[in-house]
């Protein structure tokens, strides 16, 4: 981890130099800094929506725990519906992310997180949560929550910051 923040920091200082150099013209250096917010390599701020999915509170029920298809239900919905960037318990995401479980973790990028499970997502907060919860991923949270117990809940957020994905770095 130290090893990868180091990487992410000095990646920084690089691309500081290059635009205090010149290196790229105006244009250039625009299409640089949508390219590192979309693709995970910059942090991200804005306006979105937060979704937190958790365990159901009756262990004897088979199925209330939530897994990692479930967060990739939500994400990817939540994706599909106009999210500009999203993370997972502070972990951003990037297409190199995977969510997995390792026995019984969850795991964002081959880090083990915990719950409850916290989505945010930038984009339009409005048509985010309103798509969501239409959606594929905001019926398959519901569905949990009415058949296992599994707690869920979606607001919309007037500023959240995404990290940068360490592993770009």
């Amino acid at each position: 981890d130290a090893l990868r923040t180091r990487s992410l920091d000095l990646d920084r200082e690089v691309r500081e130099l290059g635009r205090s150099a010149g290196a790229l013209t105006e244009a250039e250096q625009s299409r640089a800094d949508t390219l590192g917010l979309l693709v995970g390599t910059d942090a991200a701020t804005g306006t979105g929506v937060r979704v937190t999915v958790d365990d159901g509170t009756d262990a004897s029920i088979q199925a209330s725990r939530v897994v990692d298809a479930d967060l990739r239900m939500v994400v990817n919905s939540l994706w599909a519906n106009g999210a500009e960037a999203i993370a997972v318990n502070g972990r951003r995401l990037s297409s190199r992310t995977a969510i997995r479980n390792a026995g019984d973790a969850i795991t964002v990028d081959y880090r083990s997180i915990s719950r409850p499970y916290v989505v945010e997502a930038i984009g339009d907060p409005r048509t985010l949560e309103d798509a969501f919860r239409r959606s594929e991923g905001g019926q398959w949270v519901e569905g949990l929550a009415q058949h296992y117990g599994v707690q869920w809940s979606i607001g919309r957020v007037d500023a959240v910051t995404l990290p940068a994905d360490p592993g770009l770095g």
